[in-house]
């Protein structure tokens, strides 16, 4: 027990450490994405900024590590009570050899490409007729956008939303409905899934707000479908598989969006 316990301390130093990355650079990437849809807030932001930007960097990276290290241990925990695989993390730090599953990776990723499918090409070839404002919006390869989207996407988000939300989720249902049984109905199981990519999309919404200058109910749509997506992809890797291949899911989603999404359609 001691053993499992120094375990799971050290896993979240790793995952908070991972995401100490995509907390440095998640602010440039938001400023830049500011600059392009939202230019004179971005020039007031910038003049009126009241420190250095790396101290601002600094500073939120350090946040965003601290909060990753506390959601990662309570979600360790509380997904080893309800059952979900930690088995390649684990082995990181036992003798234990356990390695990643081909046919499960070839999902992950064709599950993250489908999703940045869907982002870009629900705007390229919907809502940009649709919703005014987003033909204005054309999308391009950003570097920071890359490393930040694979570290504070891939797996901060992961952290909170899969292996801490939807653990949480599970482990109330259990104790408030299914106390004593080994195995709950999948239905609980998609609820939980459903729910944390619903909460997820609908963290998005205020961002859409200062975009779009208010959230109508096809702004509001399209959020859940652009944002939610990838989080139902992900929610099942996680319940089927493990913590690990959802990050790898939602880490390739942003790959392949700037890599080979926003490439080919804009």
């Amino acid at each position: 027990m001691g053993k499992m316990k120094r375990n799971d301390l050290k896993i979240s130093i790793l995952l908070a450490v991972i995401c100490f990355i995509g907390g440095f650079l998640v602010l440039p990437y938001q400023l830049d994405a500011m600059q392009q849809t939202l230019p004179h807030q971005y020039e007031q932001l910038i003049e009126t900024m009241p420190v250095p930007m790396i101290l601002l960097q600094l500073i939120t990276a350090i946040q965003l590590t601290v909060m990753a290290f506390i959601v990662a241990f309570l979600g360790i925990k509380i997904a080893r009570k309800v059952g979900f695989s930690l088995d390649i993390l684990d082995a990181l730090f036992t003798k234990t050899k356990v390695s990643f599953e081909t046919r499960w990776v070839v999902r992950a990723f064709i599950f993250g490409a489908i999703s940045a499918f869907v982002i870009v090409g629900a705007d390229r070839f919907y809502y940009q007729n649709k919703i005014s404002g987003i033909s204005d919006i054309e999308p391009e390869f950003s570097l920071i956008g890359l490393i930040a989207g694979v570290f504070y996407g891939g797996v901060f988000e992961e952290l909170l939303m899969r292996l801490f939300v939807m653990s949480l989720l599970i482990w109330l249902v259990k104790i408030l409905f299914y106390r004593g049984k080994s195995e709950l109905p999948s239905l609980f199981y998609w609820m939980a899934i459903i729910i944390a990519a619903l909460l997820f999309a609908i963290g998005h919404l205020p961002a859409t707000d200062a975009i779009f200058g208010g959230v109508t109910t096809d702004l509001m749509i399209r959020s859940l479908i652009l944002n939610g997506i990838a989080g139902i992809f992900c929610g099942y890797l996680f319940w089927k598989k493990g913590i690990e291949y959802a990050i790898l899911s939602h880490m390739f989603a942003h790959i392949s969006l700037q890599l080979i999404m926003i490439p080919l359609f804009y």
